[in-house]
């Protein structure tokens, strides 16, 4: 099948943004009640009146500071793990039922239990990894699982003394594909989950407490506009990481 043009997809990526807005003017119009659907434009006025503002770059920069950080840890962890779960099976069969279940617990029951027990601030960064470590890890134990095993076996044969190096050299690389796949996966989970979170802790300074506020006082239209503004902060991130996290890795 023949790959789109870049100019068709930019089209095509656009007329669905515009058939999207069109749907929501027209529902708003419908509802016509601006406390519970804004219109595009208010919503856009409000976003501006936010974009102009200096605490909303605080409140960006710390929440992004948050999701970052728990990130990083993710990362680290999960791809260091998966990494040696891919070559020994033990640590594999050891950490499978911790992965399983913090995949397949409810979130809210995540958030709620780890606020109960630690507290608001440190909770934040601990929720964000329990959620985000099992992508990054099942992504790169995947990526270990899908290199061809003739060449495990010859790594195996030329080099039984040099593990870490063999790891570091050649499967780290390889992986990287799938590894990509759950950086991106993790980003978008990430900044949903840790602005519930805050939300639920009502930390101080946060993306979180701005969406409650405006929740609050009836300002429905700001609650948009945070969420196009955490739209906005994943394609970022997820345009970083396909251009940065690339192949071959080089030390």
């Amino acid at each position: 099948m023949k790959k789109p043009s870049i100019t068709t997809s930019h089209f095509l990526s656009t007329s669905t943004i515009f058939i999207l807005l069109l749907a929501w003017q027209i529902y708003a119009i419908e509802v016509n009640n601006p406390y519970l659907m804004p219109r595009p434009n208010q919503v856009f006025d409000s976003l501006k009146l936010l974009l102009v503002e200096w605490d909303t770059y605080i409140v960006i920069l710390t929440t992004l500071k948050r999701l970052i950080f728990s990130m990083a840890i993710s990362i680290f962890f999960g791809m260091v793990l998966g990494l040696i779960s891919g070559v020994h099976y033990e640590l594999e069969a050891l950490l499978k039922p911790i992965v399983i279940s913090l995949r397949t617990l409810p979130v809210i029951s995540i958030v709620i239990i780890v606020l109960i027990l630690y507290g608001n601030t440190f909770s934040l960064y601990l929720i964000s990894f329990l959620l985000l470590f099992p992508i990054i890890y099942q992504a790169e134990l995947d990526g270990i699982k899908n290199i061809d095993n003739t060449l495990k076996e010859v790594l195996k044969l030329d080099c039984d003394k040099c593990t870490m190096q063999t790891m570091r050299m050649v499967y780290l690389p390889l992986s990287i594909p799938f590894l990509r796949t759950g950086v991106i996966q993790s980003a978008g989970l990430g900044i949903k989950v840790l602005v519930v979170s805050e939300f639920i802790a009502q930390s101080k300074i946060s993306i979180g407490k701005e969406i409650y506020f405006s929740r609050l006082n009836l300002e429905y239209s700001n609650v948009f506009a945070w969420t196009f503004i955490l739209i906005f902060i994943v394609l970022i991130i997820e345009h970083l990481v396909n251009r940065y996290l690339k192949i071959p890795y080089e030390t």
